[in-house]
């Protein structure tokens, strides 16, 4: 390992919040859309579930191609297809075809999903244990602003232009990261031939998902990552439909919660030098877990939607940020092909993601939904720490 190799830490920033920030750019339109192709709330909420699970999809395929053909062709193979796939949702909008936009929602997940598998891999690879935690706290300012920055920017689009506009604005983010990747070293100088064989991945693979401190890890991962996909399939139609709040004000409230992200991801680097990376993830579910229930308290005395749904979030958000980078560092410090244990560790985050979201059609929309699913993701992440974690011997 070494940690002479310099990663430029702006392309590293938006390569982690790609596929974020293609998750959320367009959930300011969901309510029009649902209009437009004449579906229901929930039928609108598959353009959510589609892209989750092209994005867990997407983990496992990046991780091969990264030790084959190494971590730049990788990358250029997933931005591109981000860049084909955004222009496919707006050709679904010109031929007025419902399941095209969920198609090129799908495929635009597993082009974006190659940038925080990447991200992840590049840095661990790079950096020892202690600076990785301690880089991708900092990475996490990334994951705080640019997703909010996101919706704020599609709330605009969406004031001033059609929807449409927001998938034309993703293809923009592709084609300037594309500019910055190819300024990137290679990282992979030794070329894994036979990484593409089914033998060799299915090995690989069995042997990662057989590592209790990865799965561990990557289900904290994906409790924390629940928080936000959450918040963009159920938020735009409780804050806008139910609460009453103006699209363009739903987008500028989006940059509130980010403020608590980029507060925790700073204090997450600090402590990562001080304490053990345990103690942190603790401190950061129990924070999100008080953030849940004064969400569930706000919305029970009927305020209005920028004080009930997004003042708490930003406490949510301030734990949330202790979780990632810790639970992330953690989970990947014990296996040496960091390409594969990075690619199951976000199939995992990812799949729980794609779980909960998709039990979400089960339930109506309202205004206490949130806040209570929210409480249970809190707890699940507590006991998961507090038992799977610790008696798995991953602490």
């Amino acid at each position: 390992m070494t940690t002479k190799t310099q990663l430029p830490f702006l392309t590293l920033l938006l390569m982690i919040s790609f596929a974020s920030v293609n998750a959320v750019l367009f959930t300011p339109a969901l309510p029009t859309i649902a209009k437009f192709f004449a579906v229901s709330d929930g039928t609108a909420q598959q353009t959510i579930t589609w892209f989750l699970i092209g994005y867990a999809v997407g983990q496992l395929i990046y991780g091969p191609l990264a030790n084959r053909f190494g971590r730049k062709p990788a990358l250029y193979v997933g931005i591109m297809l981000q860049i084909l796939s955004s222009l496919v949702c707006v050709l679904a909008g010109l031929i007025h075809i419902y399941s095209i936009l969920v198609l090129g929602r799908l495929l635009l997940a597993l082009g974006s999903g190659v940038g925080l598998k990447m991200t992840f891999t590049l840095v661990n690879e790079t950096c020892e244990p202690s600076i990785a935690s301690k880089k991708i706290s900092y990475l996490m300012i990334a994951f705080a602003i640019t997703p909010g920055l996101a919706v704020m920017i599609g709330g605009m689009l969406m004031t001033y232009f059609v929807w449409t506009s927001t998938f034309y604005a993703g293809a923009i983010y592709g084609v300037i990261l594309l500019l910055l990747v190819k300024k990137l070293p290679e990282t992979k100088k030794q070329l894994d031939r036979d990484a593409l064989q089914l033998n060799h991945l299915v090995h690989g693979y069995v042997n990662q998902f057989k590592n209790l401190q990865l799965v561990a890890g990557g289900l904290l991962m994906g409790g924390a990552t629940c928080f936000v996909y959450v918040f963009a399939a159920l938020a735009p139609f409780i804050a806008i439909t139910l609460m009453h709040m103006s699209v363009a004000s739903y987008g500028v409230a989006n940059l509130l919660p980010p403020i608590g992200l980029i507060a925790g991801s700073l204090t997450s680097a600090r402590l990562a030098t001080r304490y053990k990376p345990m103690l942190i993830i603790t401190l950061g579910i129990v924070l999100a877990f008080m953030g849940s229930l004064l969400m569930l308290l706000l919305v029970f005395m009927k305020l209005q939607a920028i004080i009930a749904l997004f003042v708490p979030m930003m406490i949510c958000y301030f734990g949330l940020s202790l979780v990632f980078a810790n639970a992330s560092t953690l989970a990947m410090s014990r296996s040496s092909d960091k390409a594969h244990a990075s690619a199951v560790m976000n199939f995992i985050n990812m799949g729980l993601v794609t779980l909960v979201v998709l039990t979400l059609g089960l339930f109506k929309a309202n205004s206490f939904l949130l806040p209570v699913i929210y409480s249970v993701i809190a707890c699940f992440m507590m006991i998961l720490s507090q038992f799977a974690f610790r008696q798995g011997k991953c602490s």
